[in-house]
């Protein structure tokens, strides 16, 4: 289950499938995934190593779970109180009205403790065949902390193992970590692009593509990204942006927020996401023991203000990007009542405009709400820096 997933569907330019490829159960690669047997694990947040989900022998397909599309949380809201972050209440309410039925396991973490306190809603009231928590230290200093987290690794595939079959080998986990090597290899080509002085294509796009990349098998993308690469380096690029904008902030996988900014006439040319570039930063080793090498990866690479301690690696990492990307300023986004994002992102703008790098912080809902409001202050923050 591993292999090439072939999918009947009319071909179709690589970057028009990617960029419109269908959400949760109208994907036709997770049906012809579970049409073939294959098993769907959900998860959400980038400490999940998903080498270890995509390497089992049992075929499972690991795919990062969102709610885009999600209109209300009235369901929800009977569990969750209203001072819980919009993306988690808007993910439950998906699973209590069925939209992630297809699933056979979800694997959750406590790195937000606002997703963690769903985790029983999601055992008792939607129900599926295998739920598990994977605990994340809060510190990435020290080797015991480490070890933590690899055994927490090791015990996450034992009880997939336990309920679906032995643990995959490592040659299996080696292959992973090869084609998940060559994925993040791609998307940094990607990200290339987009950094172009004229990019070659805009922020909604490209974060449609990376959508892609959640849900659909890994080597399937990859090779389909590839196609996608050579048909973008082929544009003109896009020369008459009215400035170069860099994103920030909470989770985000909606293009929302982009479509506003770019509707401006500005264009998102990178992030510092952990749906995005984050998430994608840093190879795992392909020497040494293959399940140490993941998690000494998805352990090291730091992409949370969840984490004491670190900010000046991530502050270093946004300093970089905003560099590589020569962006003409940065917006930072939260979603309310994420606090760890409220700090980060004051003490970033704090550094950024201490190096003459314009800054705006916003802060929304992660259901498409409120379009007026963010647009007059992201024309009013292009005015003020002179674009």
């Amino acid at each position: 289950m591993n292999g090439q997933s072939a999918v009947p569907t009319t071909r179709s330019s690589a970057v028009e499938e990617l960029s419109s490829l269908p959400l949760r159960a109208d994907n036709p690669y997770i049906d012809a995934w579970k049409e073939k047997g294959g098993k769907v694990f959900g998860y959400v947040c980038s400490y999940v190593p998903e080498e270890l989900l995509h390497a089992h022998p049992a075929g499972l397909l690991p795919i990062r779970m969102g709610a885009v599309g999600c209109e209300t949380t009235e369901d929800a809201d009977v569990c969750l109180h209203k001072y819980i972050c919009s993306f988690t209440r808007c993910l439950l309410q998906l699973g209590l009205a069925g939209e992630y039925r297809f699933l056979d396991g979800f694997v959750m973490t406590d790195a937000c403790d606002q997703m963690r306190r769903t985790y029983e809603y999601w055992r008792d009231e939607v129900g599926l065949d295998f739920l598990t928590m994977v605990t994340i230290p809060h510190s990435v200093e020290g080797e015991q902390r480490f070890a933590w987290y690899l055994e927490e690794i090791r015990r996450l595939g034992e009880a997939i193992a336990e309920r679906y079959g032995s643990y995959p080998t490592d040659d299996h986990l080696r292959d992973s970590i090869a084609t998940y090597n060559r994925y993040r290899k791609l998307m940094l080509e990607l990200y290339a692009l987009r950094a172009q002085a004229a990019p070659k294509l805009t922020g909604a796009e490209a974060m449609r593509i990376a959508r892609a990349g959640f849900n659909m098998p890994k080597q399937t993308f990859n090779d389909r990204l590839e196609e996608a690469l050579g048909e973008l380096a082929a544009r003109p690029g896009i020369d008459d942006s009215r400035a170069r904008i860099m994103i920030g902030g909470s989770y985000l996988d909606d293009t929302y927020l982009i479509d506003i900014i770019e509707s401006t006439g500005a264009v998102v040319v990178t992030d510092a996401l952990c749906s995005g570039r984050k998430y994608i930063e840093s190879m795992v080793s392909e020497d040494g023991d293959p399940t140490e090498a993941i998690a000494r990866r998805y352990f090291e690479h730091t992409p949370c203000p969840r984490m004491i301690g670190g900010f000046e690696n991530r502050m270093e990492f946004t300093r970089r990007l905003a560099q590589e990307a020569a962006v003409d300023g940065v917006i930072f986004h939260r979603l309310p009542f994420c606090d760890n994002h409220a700090v980060e992102n004051a003490m970033e703008s704090r550094e950024l405009n201490k190096l003459d790098v314009p800054t705006l912080s916003l802060e929304s809902e992660y259901l498409a709400t409120d379009e007026g409001r963010i647009k007059t202050r992201v024309q009013a923050f292009l005015e003020k820096i002179g674009r």
